[in-house]
C-alpha cells in the first residue's frame, strides 16, 4: 500500500513527532544497533489515525486472501529507529497470521526488506536466478509504503547505509 505522498508526508511528520516523545531524553543508540518502543503502539492515542489505517488496509489483505470471514487483531505494534549502520537481523513473527511494517522514513535508495524462500530445496544449484528460482525476494521501501506479508516468513533488512535514519512501524 502506497499512501499519497502529500497524505504520507503529513501522517509521517505526526508519526515521527510521537515516536521522539517517546524517545526524550533520546537514548544514545550505539552504532550497528537500532531502537524500538514498546509494543503498544496500537493502544496509544497519537498513534490511533495509523491504525485505522493499518486495520483498513489489512482488511483488504483478508478479502484477497478470503479470510476476511475471521476476526482480526493488532497483537503487537512498534516503532523502529535504525541508526546509520545497523540493521534487523532475520526473524519472523510467530504467533501470528499477518504481519506488515510501514515506512515513516526512509531511503528509497535502499536498504530494501528481504523476504527469505522457506523452500530448502531452492537452495539446489540452478543455471539462471529469476523471480521463480531465487531464494529471496525484496521489497523496496520508501516514506509512506505499507507492506504486508505472512507472519511466519523469515525476513531481514541489511545494513543502514544512508546517513539518515530508517524509522519504520
Amino acid at each position: 500500500v502506497d499512501l499519497q505522498p502529500a497524505a504520507a508526508a503529513e501522517l509521517n511528520a505526526r508519526l515521527k513527532g510521537e515516536i521522539e516523545r517517546m524517545l526524550s531524553p533520546r537514548p544514545v543508540v550505539p552504532a550497528g544497533s537500532n531502537w524500538q518502543t514498546p509494543q503498544d503502539l496500537h493502544t496509544r492515542p497519537g498513534f490511533a489515525d495509523f491504525v485505522k489505517l493499518v486495520e483498513t488496509a489489512a482488511r483488504g489483505v483478508a478479502r484477497f486472501l478470503q479470510i476476511d470471514q475471521y476476526p482480526m487483531t493488532i497483537t503487537g505494534c512498534w516503532a523502529n529507529i535504525n541508526p546509520p549502520g545497523s540493521y534487523h537481523p532475520t526473524h519472523n513473527h510467530p504467533n501470528n497470521f499477518l504481519s506488515g511494517v510501514y515506512y515513516v522514513a526512509a531511503h528509497e535508495v535502499g536498504p530494501h526488506l528481504v523476504f527469505q524462500d522457506p523452500r530448502p530445496g531452492i537452495i539446489m544449484p540452478r543455471s539462471k536466478l529469476g523471480r521463480f528460482t531465487a531464494n529471496v525476494a525484496v521489497a523496496p521501501v520508501k516514506p509512506g509504503r505499507m507492506v504486508f506479508f505472512p507472519s511466519w516468513l523469515r525476513h531481514h533488512v541489511p545494513s543502514n547505509e544512508g546517513d539518515a535514519e530508517r524509522i519504520s512501524i
